[in-house]
């Protein structure tokens, strides 16, 4: 019976197919990247990016392949034996096997490529190494041990070291590969007996590709000098006295005896002495033990230990002024701060200003307020808020802030295709409230708020709708045959068509079918609802936007949102790193250079994104900025509005804080003791110990005149509750981004975060109205301790948020205040320092009571918790302690008034 043969043109049909379904599989992600690239005006940057990575995968690749074949040649000829038309294999695994000439050829080029695939994808990966190398440059500082620019180390030798462990790592597996061969051909020959003869196994080219290997061996000692000066070893970080007198001449000597081997091996090979090339090869590695590790350890041990302090000093001061640079700390001011305890009235009263912008809405809280309030329909969420400032009517206000952004899911019933991407798009508009002052009924005061946005003073939007946003997940396709979803207003809905120009144009079949593709919805193709005019919303969370057009710059963890030139957009900070600085200690093992170089704008409505150059002297931001020179704009570009807005990053502030808790010790005996070691206070939260966040403040800098937005961070010394210094960084113009430290005097106790909670707690008129409160349908919340500097002293102030059981809706409903030794809670911030120093307390009934010294504070305390305990039992229909209550209050006035 005849075999059926299947025709050449069906077998090339076949494979045509199944290559262009790989190539679309594999190309569909990258031609979505470059209609998304080219809609948003970086075209350059896609081309530039793409071109690179596959340059760098295709060069080495070919390199790679090319090398393996040809070893695989000399390999494959040495082990077959050839005839006319057939070519065969003897004993290899153990068999004999004839092949055809053709079938071995492919098999030594898909074993070739096999390996050279691998190779060619980690060298893709190395674009951004080569962007420093072909585009980084000097930057005019010298490292203390060569005397090489710095630019040296974070520009040309991560690259150079690339190439190096590139060249070694080909040498190495081609040597391992035809080792196994000659291995396996040589055990199937004589089987053990190979033993006696070891010279058997070793053939020209074994030793050729053993000195290539030595070759990029060799050069991996004379780089590892410079790696001397990121040494974790050792008291210092970087090169210390061991390093820089024992190990560096002996990375030398191991360069010379890497040479030597080399020649030794070649001159034991071609005289025929294999048992000479095994001696030296054993020499090399007992030189390299001992001048790599016994040597060093034994100098280190005996010499430098027991006088390390003295040998080291000169090494430890490299480490702290190389460290204090490259994270931006050594142009930090460092100023003295008295923390007198003789604030008075009149100093309360000169800063009015700064006392009515403390931010008593903390954001966890605001945030659950801002949910219930504010949401208004399921399909809507808040999912952060955020600090900023605004002037309002020629009055600077600080204000929390948030986006209404389109939730993750819709309810079941409406969760449907049509609505999930054609007509629910967008969130819409924003809450804003003041950061400090209660409204009513404990309810924050809202400047923004509703559907559509109802404002206050002039903070007018043009357009509410966010289309991009911080959680904004999966694709959406606007203007469409189905209306989309404005807002709700009464029982009916407002229903809109996009205006802006966001997103992909679908006006083709092809771009409907790559996107089908892409994202395996065949409802793409399908839907009539599609037009001409229909654009495809895709990565429409902020920082993935910018993460997929700058993939070379760090993105700070918090973008946040800003009301400015009646627009919603995106402020997202973006840094340049590095982990190639000498001497600098890093940060969790990721880099130790860091600098907030780029500000990135992303307008909320079009998705359009704007890179800001903030430190254009940055020599890393400059490797990009000649890369591709019309991405980055001078921040003088930016509109004055948005100016305003910027703020100091508070990733790069929390980074530089615990820099400075140790780096702030500059004299190396002090440092190399850790004498005065410094570190981030705790406070309680919810009733748990955490550690302090840094927090934004409206507030007038000792010796100022005018309001600042600051970031601050109050300090502790390591293992002690005492407050030490306090930090904060800038963030309005002309200032911005400078650094400031107040040290506190060291001879005498000023109260840290956690000294104060436990007055707090300690206080019996206090805890006991809180453990009154923190029961029977209601819980208590202590917000974030605050220490804010007044004059020359510290205030602190600490909000009490109160959630009624069923109602889920924090209401600010006290605030605690401590000055000194006294500490008082009220319900308003005016109130409780007021109270704090003698002053008459103005209630909500606008009945002034008497003025009370501070003696007779804790009397009208004492009072004031009873009667609301009564209150509160009154309310809750509790008549049992409504009568302790008062009978409490009624035997304590009968002990004060005779």
């Amino acid at each position: 019976m005849r075999k059926f043969r299947f025709p050449h043109a069906g077998k090339w049909l076949i494979a045509i197919i199944l290559i262009a379904l790989f190539l679309l599989w594999r190309c569909s992600a990258l031609l979505v990247d470059w209609l998304w690239f080219s809609q948003l005006g970086y075209q350059t940057v896609f081309y530039r990016l793409f071109l690179s990575k596959l340059v760098l995968g295709i060069v080495p690749g070919l390199i790679a392949f090319v090398f393996f074949a040809l070893n695989l040649r000399l390999v494959f000829r040495k082990l077959t034996s050839v005839s006319e038309d057939r070519q065969k294999i003897e004993y290899l695994f153990g068999q004999k096997m004839v092949w055809p000439r053709k079938y071995l050829r492919w098999g030594e080029w898909s074993l070739a490529a096999f390996l050279a695939i691998p190779f060619a994808l980690s060298c893709a990966l190395t674009w951004d190494d080569f962007f420093r190398f072909g585009w980084g440059g000097d930057i005019g500082s010298l490292d203390p041990l060569y005397a090489k620019d710095i630019g040296f180390y974070l520009f040309r030798l991560p690259f150079w070291e690339v190439l190096q462990n590139s060249f070694t790592g080909l040498a190495f597996v081609a040597f391992a590969l035809v080792l196994a061969f000659n291995f396996a051909v040589l055990y199937e020959q004589s089987g053990s007996r190979w033993v006696r003869h070891p010279q058997a196994l070793i053939n020209r080219q074994l030793v050729v590709l053993f000195v290539l290997f030595l070759i990029g061996y060799g050069c991996g000692f004379f780089l590892d000098r410079y790696e001397l000066l990121y040494s974790a070893a050792g008291v210092v970080y970087g090169a210390g006295y061991t390093d820089q007198q024992i190990v560096r001449y002996g990375l030398w000597v191991m360069v010379g005896a890497s040479s030597l081997l080399a020649l030794i091996l070649i001159g034991a090979f071609l005289a025929r002495r294999v048992i000479v090339g095994i001696w030296a090869v054993g020499g090399y590695l007992v030189l390299m033990l001992a001048a790599l590790t016994v040597v060093p350890l034994v100098i280190q041990n005996l010499m430098v230990v027991p006088n390390e302090l003295e040998l080291e000093t000169p090494f430890l001061q490299r480490e702290i002024s190389m460290t204090r640079a490259a994270y931006g700390i050594n142009e930090l001011d460092e100023l003295s701060y008295p923390a007198l305890s003789d604030l008075k009235w009149t100093d309360i009263q000169e800063n009015r200003q700064t006392l009515r912008n403390i931010r008593l809405w903390d954001w966890r809280p605001l945030l659950q307020t801002f949910r219930q309030l504010q949401e208004i329909r399921l399909y809507y969420q808040f999912y952060e808020v955020d600090a900023d400032r605004y002037m309002l009517d020629g009055d600077y206000r600080q204000v929390m802030i948030s986006a209404r952004e389109l939730a993750g899911e819709l309810p079941e019933r409406a969760d449907t295709w049509v609505n999930r991407t054609l007509q629910f798009t967008h969130g819409y508009g924003l809450a804003m409230s003041l950061a400090a002052q209660e409204g009513e009924e404990g309810s924050p005061t809202f400047l923004v708020q509703d559907l559509p946005p109802v404002t206050k003073y002039d903070l007018e939007i043009d357009q509410a709708g966010i289309f991009y946003g911080e959680m904004m997940a999966g694709y959406r396709i606007v203007n469409t045959g189905v209306e989309e979803f404005d807002y709700p207003k009464g029982d009916e809905n407002v229903y809109t068509r996009y205006q802006g120009k966001g997103g992909i144009l679908l006006d083709s079949f092809w771009k409907k079918l790559l996107f089908a593709w892409e994202f395996g919805d065949i409802n793409i193709l399908l839907s009539s609802y599609l037009n001409d005019e229909s654009r495809i919303q895709i990565r429409r969370q902020v920082q993935q936007r910018v993460a997929r057009l700058a993939p070379f710059l760090r993105l700070d963890a918090d973008p946040y949102l800003v009301l400015a030139d009646k627009r919603l957009c995106w402020i997202q900070d973006a840094y340049t790193v590095s982990d190639r600085y000498p001497y600098s200690e890093p940060y969790g093992n990721q880099f130790n250079y860091i600098r907030n170089a780029v500000k990135v704008v992303v307008d909320a409505y079009d998705g359009s994104v704007a890179f800001y150059a903030v430190e254009p002297d940055d020599p890393i931001l400059k490797v990009y900025q000649r890369l591709f020179p019309a991405m980055f704009r001078p921040l003088g570009q930016m509109s004055d509005e948005l100016r305003r807005h910027l703020r100091y990053p508070e990733d790069l502030f929390r980074i530089q804080v615990e820099k400075f808790n140790r780096y702030h010790m500059r004299i190396p005996q002090v440092f190399y003791n850790s004498e005065d070691l410094w570190t981030l206070p705790s406070e309680k939260y919810a009733g748990n110990a955490i550690a302090m966040e840094p927090y934004y403040i409206l507030m007038r800098l000792p010796g100022k005149e005018r309001l600042e937005f600051l970031l601050m961070l109050p300090l502790t010394p390591q293992g002690r509750d005492n407050m030490i210094a306090w930090v904060a960084a800038r963030s309005d113009q002309p200032d911005y981004g400078k650094l400031l430290v107040y040290k506190l005097p060291k001879e005498k106790l000023i109260l840290g975060p956690m000294q104060v909670e436990a007055m707090i707690d300690q206080d019996p008129t206090i805890s006991r109205q809180l453990s009154l409160w923190d029961q029977r349908g209601s819980k208590v919340i202590r917000g974030n301790l605050l220490v804010i500097p007044i004059g020359h002293s510290f205030i602190y102030v600490e909000p009490v948020f109160l959630i009624a059981e069923g109602n889920n809706i924090p209401q600010l409903r006290r605030v605690i205040v401590a000055y000194g030794d006294r500490v008082a809670m009220e319900p308003s911030i005016d109130q409780a320092i007021a109270f704090l120093f003698g002053q008459q307390i103005v209630r909500a009934t606008d009945q002034p009571q008497s003025v009370v010294s501070p003696a007779g504070q804790d009397s009208l305390q004492e009072v004031r918790v009873n009667f609301e305990a009564a209150q509160q039992a009154l309310q809750n229909g509790d008549w049992q302690e409504f009568g302790r209550a008062m009978e409490r209050l009624q035997q304590y006035l009968e002990q004060q008034v005779p």
